[in-house]
């Protein structure tokens, strides 16, 4: 029996996935939760919870998905995720797995394709789907250097030094000897700099940069 865990924001949707599945032969949903804080509440009430795939979606309320990855991947050692999105984007692709992922799957999938996703991740251990993975090998044989830090003062390279160490608001100011307001600013200009508007898409390009 494949036991499943659901993370998906659209009520809607994260209901027609669980009954879909749990009425399948060989497939029963051990958790459906609509956010990264859902997840974590569960988590911390069911320790024995084991499941061997999760759909994952990228954006989320709150934390996303792809800043979910690690949570998921220490709590759930031997799951394999699945990131179920709508956004066919070869960058976040490609740094979704790199941050643990195994598999990446369109929203737009039916149900029935679904399971089989579901079944051949369970087997070889991976999926991503035939459009993903043509977009995947492109972005890498055409991918060129950006140094996007060099356009960034010292300060704002210290500040992108603790984001990839994955430190809050909070510790960085700690860190750093200022506020949490300055930490904001800084950000602020970071993202408007890069054309980024998030911590997950400085993530991105920090990862992307050190491929």
């Amino acid at each position: 029996m494949i036991q499943v865990g659901i993370i998906e924001d659209n009520i809607f949707l994260l209901k027609s996935f669980r009954d879909y599945l749990n009425n399948t032969e060989g497939i029963t949903v051990s958790f459906s939760c609509s956010s990264m804080e859902e997840m974590r509440q569960h988590a911390a009430k069911n320790e024995k919870t084991t499941p061997e795939i999760i759909l994952l979606d990228i954006l989320l309320p709150g934390e996303s998905g792809m800043d979910g990855i690690p949570f998921l991947k220490q709590t759930y050692p031997n799951a394999k995720i699945i990131m179920l999105t709508a956004y066919n984007d070869e960058s976040l692709i490609i740094n979704c797995i790199k941050l643990g992922a195994v598999g990446y799957a369109l929203k737009n999938s039916q149900a029935s394709q679904l399971v089989e996703i579901i079944k051949q991740t369970s087997r070889s251990g991976s999926f991503i789907d035939e459009n993903s993975l043509s977009k995947i090998i492109n972005s890498l044989q055409t991918k060129t250097e950006v140094g996007f830090l060099e356009i960034l003062t010292y300060r704002e390279k210290e500040i992108v030094a603790l984001v990839e160490r994955g430190l809050s608001y909070k510790q960085m100011s700690t860190q750093l000897f200022v506020t949490t307001y300055t930490i904001n600013y800084h950000l602020k200009n970071i993202y408007k700099k890069l054309g980024i508007h998030s911590k997950s898409e400085l993530l991105t390009k920090i990862i992307g940069e050190s491929k």
